[in-house]
C-alpha cells in the first residue's frame, strides 16, 4: 500500500487531493496499474471519501486516471496507439505554441530560458534526473506562457501531463551522453527561437517533441 501525507482540513480538498494524487502519479509513486481505492485514500489524506472521489475524478478529466465500470479507477497505463495519436497533436499544438510566442520573444526570455539550460546542465553532471525533469518542464511551461494563448496553454499542457509519468521514466535511464544531448537540445531549441524565424523554430520545436516520443517508445517498447 503506497503512503500519502495527510491533507490540513483548510486547503481545497478536492483540488488538494487532486494535486497530491497527480504528483505522486508523475513521480512514479503510484505505478501504473494502480487501484486509486476512495476509502484508503481518504483515510490516509485524513479526509472523506467525497474530496476523494472529486479529485480522482479531476484526474480521469485530464487523462491520468481511468476508470472501469464495477472495478474502480485506476492509474492510466498508455497503449501505443495512444502515445502516438497524443504526440501527433502534441507537435501540432507546440508548433503553434511557437507561432504565437516567436512574435513575444525577448531578451529578458532569452537569459531566462538560458539560466534554465545551465541549471539543466548543473543537474546533469550531478545525476538529478528528477531536477533536470522539473526544469524541462519549466522550460517548456515558459515558453508556453509566452504564446499569451490561454486555451492553447491549457490544452498543451494537459497533453504534457498525460505523457509526464512516461517521459520522466525515460529520462531515468538516459546514459550521461544522452542526458547531455539532452540538454543540449533544449539550447539549441533557444538559439533557434532569438532568431525570430517562427518557421524554422516551428522545425526546430517539431524535432524536439518527436526525439521525447521516440524516447517513450524506445523504453516501453513493450507496448506494442
Amino acid at each position: 500500500m503506497f503512503e500519502l501525507e495527510p491533507i490540513k482540513q483548510s486547503d481545497s480538498l478536492s483540488d488538494e487531493v487532486a494535486r497530491r494524487l497527480r504528483r505522486a502519479i508523475k513521480r512514479g509513486d503510484l505505478p501504473r496499474g494502480t487501484h486509486l481505492v476512495e476509502q484508503e485514500i481518504a483515510e490516509q489524506f485524513l479526509v472523506s471519501r467525497m474530496p476523494v472521489r472529486i479529485g480522482i475524478q479531476k484526474l480521469i478529466d485530464e487523462g491520468l486516471v481511468f476508470k472501469e465500470p464495477r472495478r474502480g479507477a485506476f492509474v492510466h497505463t498508455f497503449s501505443s496507439k495512444e502515445l502516438d495519436e497524443v504526440y501527433s497533436i502534441r507537435v501540432a499544438l507546440e508548433k503553434l505554441v511557437v507561432q504565437f510566442a516567436v512574435p513575444n520573444w525577448s531578451i529578458e526570455i532569452e537569459a531566462e530560458l538560458e539560466g534554465i539550460v545551465g541549471q539543466m546542465q548543473q543537474a546533469a553532471a550531478a545525476g538529478d534526473r528528477q531536477k533536470g525533469f522539473e526544469l524541462d518542464s519549466k522550460f517548456h511551461s515558459i515558453l508556453w506562457e509566452l504564446s499569451q494563448h490561454s486555451i492553447l496553454i491549457e490544452v498543451v499542457s494537459s497533453l504534457r501531463s498525460r505523457i509526464s509519468r512516461f517521459l520522466a521514466e525515460a529520462n531515468e535511464v538516459l546514459s550521461p551522453a544522452e542526458l547531455n544531448h539532452h540538454v543540449a537540445a533544449h539550447q539549441a531549441l533557444v538559439d533557434v527561437l532569438k532568431q525570430r524565424d517562427i518557421e524554422r523554430a516551428q522545425d526546430a520545436i517539431a524535432d524536439h517533441i518527436l526525439d521525447a516520443h521516440e524516447r517513450i517508445r524506445n523504453y516501453y517498447s513493450y507496448l506494442d
